[in-house]
């Protein structure tokens, strides 16, 4: 397993200058001025890209090791799935849409974008995080539930079986 080295600034540049083309054309085409959004490369994990917003700051992020591994793909397919997020956003609020809903699927159609959701990389020589496990349980199976929905769970959140729709209890042992 040969570890992947994450971009430098030159291929940073590029997605800068992609995901500014790609809010350009929006702008253009939607006859709306929207504002220059931050652009970070500290994304890590499974996720090539991830449009986030905090309070009221706008950020898109990437995983600057998957673009190392598939930099030509993740040009013409993450960058204009973010910024699409971004638009939409902008535009009608995301508590108003679906996160992959009509008004996404038309941004990434104007874009000329491939409306998937995911992509199937093989992530081998990239960090990913492992978080730990935890059992829970219904009357038909075990599901292992990642370390942030057991402590959501610890604080109240429940989840139920997808079969049974039982509520899910943690195993203990």
């Amino acid at each position: 397993m040969l570890d992947i080295v994450p971009i430098q600034a030159e291929q940073q540049e590029q997605i800068i200058a992609a995901t500014e083309a790609c809010i350009y054309q929006a702008s253009t085409a939607l006859d709306y001025s929207f504002e220059p959004i931050p652009v970070m490369f500290d994304l890590k994990g499974r996720a090539a890209g991830m449009y986030k917003v905090k309070q009221t700051q706008r950020v898109i992020r990437y995983n600057p090791y998957i673009f190392a591994k598939y930099f030509t793909e993740n040009l013409t397919t993450t960058v204009p799935h973010e910024v699409a997020h971004y638009v939409v956003d902008a535009l009608y609020g995301l508590r108003n849409t679906l996160p992959h809903g009509q008004e996404w699927r038309n941004v990434m159609a104007m874009f000329n974008a491939d409306p998937s959701v995911t992509c199937s990389f093989d992530l081998d020589g990239i960090p990913t995080k492992q978080y730990a496990r935890y059992s829970y349980s219904c009357s038909c199976r075990t599901y292992e539930l990642t370390k942030i929905r057991h402590n959501r769970a610890l604080k109240g959140v429940r989840y139920n079986c997808r079969r049974c729709k039982q509520i899910l209890v943690a195993k203990h042992g």
